[in-house]
């Protein structure tokens, strides 16, 4: 079987996620706008592992319009969802999509760039999603994970980078230097003593990390 029949074949066979309607409504948006979000497979994964460890406090990097953030809000039961978006046309759309979601009470959207609206954390997470900027993903992780509690979970999406990140010379010249940047991150994280990390073929990748 092709890996393309394969995806097809997990289409077919895993029920749509929570809220159907309004997270296909931004799909569709996220398509004809261009704007990269999480697969039905990711989405699904990160539910899963959210349920798994009973999450209830989740921080994620990289809003975008808000698909990430409403599907991890559906799995973590009376949970909440702090998110930082720094685009302001990605923030508007965040906020018109939240706002037509149960969810809507759960998620704190935060305006603005990360490292620099840091200040308004507030105790420490059980679950923390880094879907930014890949080139600063090191910079996250030394900066955020601080707020992740033991035992936590950390997830980093994109870290296979169309599989660049195994041979960066495959990549188009001008991503060469962000797919070097991205296969030094995942040698980096792989290697770090204060996380358990296994990076799984899910998506684009995503590299599941605990907190020792």
């Amino acid at each position: 079987m092709t890996m393309d029949r394969l995806q097809s074949y997990l289409h077919e066979v895993h029920p749509r996620l929570n809220e159907d309607e309004l997270l296909q409504e931004m799909e569709h948006h996220a398509f004809e706008h261009h704007v990269p979000i999480i697969d039905l497979e990711s989405a699904r994964f990160l539910q899963q592992l959210i349920a798994l460890q009973g999450v209830t406090r989740i921080l994620e990097l990289g809003s975008a319009i808000g698909y990430s953030a409403i599907t991890m809000a559906h799995a973590a039961a009376n949970g909440t969802v702090t998110t930082f978006e720094r685009d302001e046309t990605r923030i508007q759309d965040a906020r018109t999509f939240l706002q037509k979601s149960v969810t809507k009470d759960q998620i704190q959207l935060i305006e603005g760039d990360a490292f620099e609206r840091i200040e308004e954390l507030q105790g420490s997470y059980d679950f923390l999603f880094v879907d930014a900027s890949k080139g600063h993903n090191i910079r996250f992780v030394e900066t955020f994970s601080p707020y992740l509690k033991r035992g936590g979970l950390m997830v980093v999406d994109n870290v296979l980078f169309k599989g660049w990140t195994y041979e960066p010379s495959e990549a188009p010249k001008r991503l060469q230097p962000l797919a070097k940047k991205m296969a030094s991150f995942n040698e980096w994280l792989l290697k770090h003593p204060q996380f358990m990390t296994t990076i799984h073929p899910i998506g684009d990748g995503m590299a599941v990390a605990i907190k020792q």
